[in-house]
């Protein structure tokens, strides 16, 4: 039995040292069937730690050369939010990811995943999201046999951008973008322009320029270094300014047009005579249009602007003129009502009527009103002057008078206030 066991013992230790050469071919014919670029990732991230810094330059800093191209670019005026695409483009030198060209059969660059090897913590500080900072797309990395990564991730920068819709609907809106290492100060990570330029121009992508709603003005990147209390080395900071111009044309149609048809019915009032019925009715017409207007505008302008619109406070103005207008006609109307006792037994202030007679009578057109002070009635009908049949013996034409320089101050604030928003929304194009 004991001689049975050692003849099988014997047996399985020979067929073991058989077997040996046979493992060992296996092993050395796995090793061959792996191509040059998975032998050199496997060499270069074999004990490579993506959370250390690349090793460091001569000056003991890691550079990085940063550059941006805008793509795309959307704001949200309620929430005043500005979304921009881009392509971000960081470049630096890794000394771990270094080879021979020689031993790899001619490679020059490998591509590595996001995960794989180290990256800067390049964040948006006034980001609009605070907890969310996953800026870059999953995009590999670049590295040639010098040891340069470049890495180019589509990006989607979120920012506050407070609107000023002074201009509006022909404003331009400028946004800033502040990018710069979160937790590397500048003596580990020296962010750094293109061409070591310390402010550089910024230019759109190609689709950008053919935007339905912004379009692209001007932009640049701008590098400083900052200091805090709580470090004694200084932080760098990129500044990107972008500009952009509203092009809406539908505003041409609901804001322009309309504009220009109350300031023409408002006019018309102004020119039809004082005492004209009609001028009461096309008054009425102005102030309802005036006021749907400012209701239109009221559900389209964001309510989180700091600034009010010039087109905005025009209509305003136009509201309350043409409210003092149709006010003074009415009040005319009633006073020149020979169906009713006349109200006007009470003469006008005197002080007021000296100023009305004064030289302001010439600058404001009163001649024709003050030859008629004075007299109880009486005159031909001129079209703006009472005829002697239309009231009773009265200071009627001391209060015509009033209400003449009254509208004559409200004709002259209309067309002040039409002249200054003309001027402020064409001397900006």
């Amino acid at each position: 039995m004991v001689v049975v066991i050692q003849k099988t013992m014997v047996m399985v230790i020979v067929l073991l040292i058989l077997d040996l050469p046979h493992y060992s071919l296996a092993d050395n014919t796995g090793d061959e069937k792996l191509s040059k670029e998975e032998l050199l990732r496997n060499k270069l991230l074999d004990k490579y730690d993506r959370m250390s810094l690349p090793q460091r330059n001569h000056n003991g800093t890691t550079t990085v050369v940063f550059d941006i191209l805008t793509n795309g670019i959307t704001i949200s005026e309620d929430t005043q939010i500005v979304n921009l695409n881009a392509w971000v483009k960081m470049v630096w030198v890794d000394p771990r990811l270094v080879w021979d060209v020689k031993d790899y059969g001619n490679l020059v660059e490998l591509h590595f995943g996001p995960d794989e090897i180290w990256q800067p913590d390049m964040c948006l500080y006034n980001n609009a999201d605070a907890t969310n900072n996953d800026y870059y797309g999953k995009i590999n990395l670049l590295v040639d046999n010098n040891g340069t990564v470049i890495w180019v991730p589509p990006s989607t920068l979120r920012a506050e951008c407070p609107l000023d819709l002074t201009y509006w609907p022909y404003d331009i809106q400028t946004c800033y973008f502040f990018l710069g290492s979160w937790t590397r100060h500048g003596t580990h990570i020296d962010i750094r322009l293109p061409r070591n330029a310390t402010i550089k121009k910024v230019y759109p992508g190609w689709f950008i320029k053919y935007s339905h709603m912004w379009q692209y003005i001007d932009g640049y990147l701008r590098r400083s270094e900052h200091r805090y209390s709580f470090s004694a080395h200084p932080y760098v900071m990129l500044q990107l300014k972008l500009s952009f111009l509203r092009t809406s044309p539908i505003f041409a149609s609901t804001i322009v047009i309309p504009a220009v048809v109350l300031s023409l019915l408002t006019l018309l009032q102004f020119v039809l005579p004082l005492r004209e019925p009609l001028r009461v009715v096309v008054g009425c017409v102005t102030l309802i249009l005036t006021f749907l207007v400012l209701i239109y505008l009221a559900s389209v302008l964001p309510p989180l602007s700091g600034s009010v619109p010039i087109i905005v406070k025009f209509f305003g103005q136009t509201l309350g003129v043409v409210l003092v207008s149709v006010g003074v006609n009415a009040v005319l109307l009633k006073l020149t009502d020979s169906r009713h006792p006349s109200p006007t037994s009470t003469p006008p202030p005197a002080m007021l009527k000296t100023l009305l007679t004064g030289p302001l009578a010439k600058i404001l057109f009163l001649t024709q009103y003050i030859d008629k002070v004075g007299q109880s009635g009486g005159g031909d009908e001129d079209g703006e002057v009472l005829n002697s049949t239309c009231a009773p013996p009265s200071y009627l034409h001391e209060w015509l008078l009033v209400a003449a320089a009254v509208d004559r101050v409200a004709f002259i604030i209309f067309l002040a206030t039409f002249v200054i928003t003309l001027i402020a929304h064409v001397a900006p194009v």
